[in-house]
């Protein structure tokens, strides 16, 4: 439910950033979102200038998370 409601949320503030097929996944720790394109890349909405962060989840999570 997390996911759609933030979704529905940012779909209505930057309308002009996310497309409707974008779904954000998470929020960085100042109120931005996190969203994946249709082609699963995912960014980083900042001021309503989108940032690539990955060329996909699997790649974010690669290079963001390490084993202890």
């Amino acid at each position: 439910m997390v996911v759609i409601d933030l979704t529905l949320t940012f779909r209505q503030q930057f309308s002009e950033v996310l497309s409707p097929t974008s779904y954000v996944i998470s929020m960085d720790g100042r109120g931005n979102p996190i969203f994946m394109d249709s082609l699963g890349k995912v960014f980083l909405c900042d001021h309503g200038i989108n940032q690539l962060l990955a060329e996909s989840f699997e790649q974010l999570i690669e290079e963001n998370f390490f084993e202890w």
